[in-house]
């Protein structure tokens, strides 16, 4: 990228130089402060500037952008001390777009990072103490009350039920609490 833009600036330096030298009879003084000063106007001129985004939009020109991490890494940081970039990033995060391919990426490492915080005693201290407050174990006993959370509690029973592997664990433990009562029946007869 940098490549063409300084081609670019060199290019209009050339030009001007050729017109300056067309326009006036030949002289050995060039002036450099003065044509750096012209190609700084035409720079920021509106037809400076389209050509710049044009450059800029190239695909060829992208694929050599190279950003440097920690510059992107510092200007993140930046954005997320000031109010402006904050407001920026939850209007940014709030788009439910930008949103789900945000957190697609980050999924994996989100995963390990829940994973990690399981083992660790504080945050397990801290997840026991949201599902103890009471106001936590009223939401959970008016979300179990609905219509939706019975019909699929239904669902899960009936698939549980219709189990061929469900039904063998299911008959083995009644016949165990049959034997264990009959067992305590006959110790007491005696």
């Amino acid at each position: 990228m940098y490549k063409k833009v300084i081609c670019f600036v060199f290019c209009l330096i050339a030009i001007l130089n050729l017109s300056s030298c067309a326009a006036q009879p030949k002289s050995d003084n060039t002036n450099y402060p003065e044509t750096k000063r012209m190609v700084i106007d035409m720079l920021k001129t509106d037809e400076g500037k389209e050509t710049i985004k044009d450059i800029l939009k190239d695909n060829d020109v992208k694929k050599e952008l190279v950003l440097d991490h920690a510059y992107v890494k510092d200007t993140i940081i930046q954005q997320f001390e000031t109010k402006e970039g904050q407001q920026y990033w939850s209007t940014l995060i709030s788009n439910p777009e930008f949103a789900g391919k945000l957190a697609k990426t980050m999924e994996s490492k989100n995963e390990d990072l829940l994973k990690q915080l399981m083992k660790d005693p504080s945050y397990q201290s801290m997840m026991m103490d949201i599902l103890k407050d009471p106001n936590m174990q009223n939401e959970y006993l008016d979300l179990m009350k609905t219509k939706k959370f019975r019909s699929q509690m239904q669902k899960v029973v009936a698939d549980t039920l219709a189990s061929p592997l469900f039904a063998t664990q299911l008959s083995g433990a009644i016949e165990k609490a049959v034997k264990t009562q009959l067992k305590a029946q006959q110790a007491k007869s005696q």
